[in-house]
């Protein structure tokens, strides 16, 4: 479930455009990938609807891990009442039998609390978020209050920078970095001009 291509620590160099306009963004981003630029991920603050089309990603794969914890709920219910009410303290209430409907609660509440913490677990683990850690793919403080940001895989040596850097300041950028990757998180960062671009 994990797309390797997401991280940008493998790549040499990565090109940034910062944006303040949401609509602004989902269009460059758009752009950008009819344009046959390889985009490896973009930062928004709150959704945005349609991103992951402009982005060309494919559908993602987490609905079938909600169903696995589900499952693995429901299987888990399952099993502890039967070993409870069979094995462990047979009872019979109201002579009534021990399998029925009043497994279903049980069964409903443990399959939705396995999913749920299942899809925490995973979130977490898909985004390398780790208490404490500040990820490298934090490219500006603001990304998290108001600000977009677009990465773009920049080692093609076909790909045009300048011409691309003047599309993202087109497309409404407030700013362009470009970051040259040492090692795992150890980087530098440098900004790029309008007029730089325009050169």
């Amino acid at each position: 479930m994990i797309d390797s291509k997401l991280f940008i620590d493998r790549n040499k160099t990565v090109m940034f455009g910062i944006f303040e306009d949401p609509d602004m963004f989902l269009d460059t981003v758009g752009k950008v990938h009819d344009k046959g630029v390889n985009i490896l991920d973009c930062y928004t603050p709150f959704p945005i609807h349609g991103i992951e089309k402009a982005m060309g990603l494919k559908r993602s794969l987490l609905p079938i891990g909600a169903f696995m914890f589900g499952c693995l709920g429901f299987i888990s219910a399952a099993t502890l009442q039967l070993y409870i009410m069979h094995f462990e303290w047979p009872m019979v209430i109201g002579n009534k039998p021990t399998i029925g409907v009043s497994y279903v609660p049980v069964l409903f509440e443990l399959s939705v609390l396995f999913t749920a913490f299942g899809m925490v677990a995973l979130f977490f683990t898909r985004s390398k978020m780790l208490h404490g850690k500040l990820p490298s793919e934090l490219i500006d403080l603001r990304q998290t209050d108001d600000r977009m940001v677009i990465a773009i895989a920049s080692d093609d040596p076909a790909l045009n920078k300048s011409e691309l850097t003047e599309m993202l300041f087109k497309g409404g950028a407030v700013e362009v970095k470009e970051r040259t990757n040492h090692g795992y998180e150890d980087y530098t960062d440098v900004a790029i001009n309008r007029a730089v671009a325009a050169n």
